[in-house]
C-alpha cells in the first residue's frame, strides 16, 4: 500500500519538472525541493486536519460517507439552533443571597452534587462537584443544561434528551442548592426495578361527594421527577377545569400521556380514573395533586365531619401545614413563662419539631425564643433565615399571631412557629374561675385576719388580769418562738456546695461532665446560686454559660427551680442545674 503511494507521487511530481523545466534560472532546484517536502510528508505521517475521520472499506459506497456527514451536519445545526433559542433570563431574577450554595438530587446511577454562585441575584456560575454513578458520555450531553441554566436564570428548562436521568440530576441539585427543595428523582436502576415488578405506586379509589364548593383550588402531588402542581376550577359544585402549573421534573413525552386522564376526571367528575399506560408514575402525581385540590373544596356533613376528626387527631401534632393564628384573649395572660411545641412537616422534606419559650410580663407577651431540632437543609434554608428569625419580634409587637405574616418561601416553618406559639399561649390565657378563687381566698384571708386580731385583743385584755406567772411563762414562749426568726420551717439555713452530673440527651453528642455550684437556702428558699463550674471543654462550658443566664434569675426571683423552663439550645445544662436545686434542698432538710 506504501509503494503504491510512492510511487503515484514520484510520477506526479516527475511530470511536474518536466513542465517546468524550461523555465530558466530556479528550474532546476524545483523538483528536488518538491521531492524534499513530498519525502518530508510520508516519513513524518502527516495528515490533513480533518472534523472527523469515517473509516471505511474498500468496498463500501462513498454515498454513505457522505450521508454520515449530512446527519452530523444536522444534528449539530438542530443542536445550535436548539441553544440560540434559548430565552435569555433576567439579571437579579434568583432571590438568593450571594454566595456559594451545594446541592444534590439523584442522577442516573446515584447523587449528583454541584456547586451554585450567586453575585447579585444572579447565577453566574454551576459546577459539578461529583457524578460518581454518571455515564460520562451521557453525562457530557446532560451538563447541556448548565448553560441553559445560566442562559434563563432559571431551573424551569427543558432535559437533554436521551440523558434525562443525568439531565434531571443536574436540574434538581441546582434547586436543592438554591432553594432547598428535595428532588424525588429516581435512579434509572430504582424506576426499572419498580417497573419491572409492577411496583410503581398506585393511587387506590376514594369515595367522593361528587359536589364541591365553587371557586379555584391549588393542590400538588409527587410524580415521576418532583412535585406536580395543578390548578382546578369548580363551578355549580361540578369540576369545569383542571390545568397543571408546574410539572419540571416531569419528562415532556410521558407527560404528555399521563394528562390523558385530565379529560377523563372532567368528563366523569371523578378522580378514580386508571393511569395512563406508560407514563404510571405521572398519572399518579396528577390524581394526586387533583385530590389535594379538591379537599380544600369538600362540602357536606360527611367531609365537615371528617375534617373535625383530623384536626382533632393532629392538635397535638400541630403539623405546621395550617396557620391558626389567635389574637391575644380579651382577659390577657397569666405572667410567667410557658412553652409549646409543634411538628413542620411536609411532603417536600424530612419532619422537625419547632418549641417556643413565651414570656408574659403584666398580661401582655414580652419575649418570645424560638428552637427547632431542624438539620441541614431544612435549617440552612428555612429556620435560619432572616426573615424567619425576625418572626419572634414581630409576634411580641402584635401581642400574638393574628396578623403576622408567614415568610414567603418558609410557609411551613413559619406556620410551626406560629402554632408553637398558640400552644404556648393556650397555657398562659387567664383563668376566670381561678380568678374567682384567688379573690375568694383572698377575702377569706382578710377575714381570718380581722377574726384573729379580735381575738388577740381579746386574750390581750384577758392577760392583763392574769397573774405574773402566766405573764412570764407567756413571755418565755414568745421568746423561744423568736429565738431565730430567719430559719426556715422545713430547711436549714446555709450555703451548701454541689455537684451534679450533666447527661446527654438521645442524640449523644457530648460525653457527661460534672457541674459544681454554691446554693444558698434562706427561709426555706434558694437566695442565690454562685460559683457555677463545669470540667468540660470550651464547647460544653459555653452551653454551661447559656443555662446560667436564663435560669439563675429566675430559680431565685421563684425561690426555687419548680416551674422554671429549660433554656432553649442548652437543655441538658439547665437540667443539670435543675437537679443541683433539688440536691441542695435535699443537703439542707431538717
Amino acid at each position: 500500500m506504501m509503494r503504491e503511494k510512492w510511487k503515484k507521487y514520484v510520477e506526479k511530481f516527475k511530470s511536474l519538472g518536466d513542465k517546468v523545466s524550461g523555465v530558466k534560472g530556479i528550474t532546476a532546484i524545483i523538483p528536488a525541493v518538491c521531492l524534499a517536502v513530498l519525502m518530508v510528508t510520508v516519513l513524518t505521517g502527516y495528515k490533513t486536519p480533518q472534523a472527523k475521520k469515517y473509516e471505511a472499506s474498500e468496498t463500501e459506497d462513498i454515498s454513505q460517507i457522505k450521508e454520515a456527514l449530512a446527519k452530523e451536519s444536522t444534528a449539530a445545526m438542530a443542536e445550535t439552533t436548539k441553544k440560540n433559542t434559548t430565552k435569555k433570563g433576567k439579571k437579579g431574577a434568583i432571590d438568593v443571597k450571594d454566595g456559594t450554595y451545594k446541592g444534590s438530587a439523584n442522577g442516573y446511577g446515584g447523587k449528583v452534587t454541584v456547586n451554585v454562585t450567586v453575585s447579585k441575584k444572579t447565577m453566574t456560575a454551576i459546577d459539578v462537584v461529583s457524578a460518581p454513578g454518571e455515564t460520562d458520555s451521557f453525562f457530557q450531553r446532560a451538563k447541556g443544561v448548565i448553560d441553559e441554566m445560566l442562559t434563563a436564570q432559571s431551573t424551569d428548562v427543558d432535559v437533554v434528551s436521551g440523558a434525562t436521568y443525568s439531565s434531571n440530576g443536574i436540574i434538581g441539585a441546582v434547586k436543592n442548592a438554591l432553594f432547598g427543595t428535595e428532588s424525588n428523582n429516581a435512579t434509572a436502576a430504582a424506576a426499572n426495578a419498580g417497573n419491572a415488578a409492577g411496583s410503581a405506586p398506585s393511587v387506590s379509589k376514594v369515595s367522593e361527594s361528587g359536589t364541591w364548593k365553587d371557586g379555584t383550588y391549588t393542590g400538588s402531588g409527587k410524580g415521576f421527577g418532583g412535585t406536580i402542581s395543578v390548578k382546578v376550577t369548580v363551578e355549580d359544585g361540578k369540576i369545569s377545569a383542571i390545568d397543571v402549573t408546574s410539572a419540571s421534573g416531569e419528562t415532556a413525552s410521558y407527560f404528555s400521556k399521563a394528562k390523558g386522564i385530565i379529560p377523563k376526571m372532567i368528563s366523569g367528575q371523578t378522580t378514580n380514573v386508571d393511569a395512563a399506560s406508560g407514563a404510571t408514575y405521572s398519572s399518579n402525581g396528577i390524581i394526586t395533586a387533583v385530590r389535594n385540590a379538591l379537599s380544600k373544596a369538600e362540602t357536606g356533613k360527611s367531609s365537615t365531619k371528617k375534617k373535625k376528626k383530623k384536626n382533632k387527631k393532629n392538635k397535638k401534632k400541630n403539623s405546621g401545614s395550617n396557620n391558626n393564628n389567635i389574637a391575644a384573649p380579651a382577659e390577657g395572660y397569666e405572667d410567667g413563662t410557658y412553652t409549646g411545641s409543634a411538628a413542620c412537616s411536609g411532603e417536600q422534606f424530612k419532619e422537625y419539631s419547632v418549641t417556643a419559650n413565651v414570656t408574659i410580663k403584666n398580661g401582655k407577651i414580652s419575649a418570645v425564643e424560638i428552637s427547632s431540632t431542624a438539620k441541614g437543609t431544612n435549617l440552612k434554608q428555612f429556620m435560619s433565615r432572616d426573615e424567619v428569625k425576625n418572626l419572634p419580634s414581630l409576634i411580641v409587637s402584635k401581642n400574638g399571631t393574628s396578623g403576622v405574616d408567614a415568610v414567603s418561601g418558609a410557609t411551613y416553618s413559619s406556620h410551626a412557629i406560629f402554632n408553637a406559639v398558640n400552644d404556648a399561649l393556650s397555657k398562659a390565657k387567664k383563668n376566670s374561675s381561678s380568678t374567682e378563687k384567688k379573690e375568694e381566698t383572698t377575702t377569706e384571708k382578710k377575714e381570718e385576719t380581722t377574726t384573729e386580731k379580735k381575738e388577740e385583743t381579746t386574750t390581750e385584755k384577758k392577760e392583763e388580769t392574769t397573774t405574773e406567772k402566766k405573764e412570764e411563762t407567756t413571755t418565755e414562749k414568745k421568746e423561744e418562738t423568736t429565738e431565730n426568726p430567719d430559719e426556715g420551717k422545713n430547711y436549714k439555713n446555709g450555703t451548701y456546695k454541689v455537684s451534679v452530673s450533666c447527661e446527654p440527651d438521645e442524640d449523644e453528642d457530648f460525653d457527661p461532665y460534672t457541674i459544681s455550684m454554691d446554693i444558698t437556702i434562706k427561709k426555706d428558699k434558694i437566695t442565690e446560686i454562685s460559683n457555677i463550674t463545669a470540667n468540660t471543654n470550651s464547647t460544653n462550658k459555653a452551653y454551661t454559660n447559656d443555662a446560667k443566664k436564663g435560669m439563675v434569675s429566675k430559680i431565685v426571683a421563684n425561690g426555687n427551680a419548680d416551674g422554671v423552663n429549660t433554656v432553649s439550645g442548652a437543655t441538658c445544662s439547665s437540667k443539670a442545674i435543675k437537679d443541683a436545686c433539688q440536691k441542695a434542698f435535699n443537703a439542707a432538710k431538717k
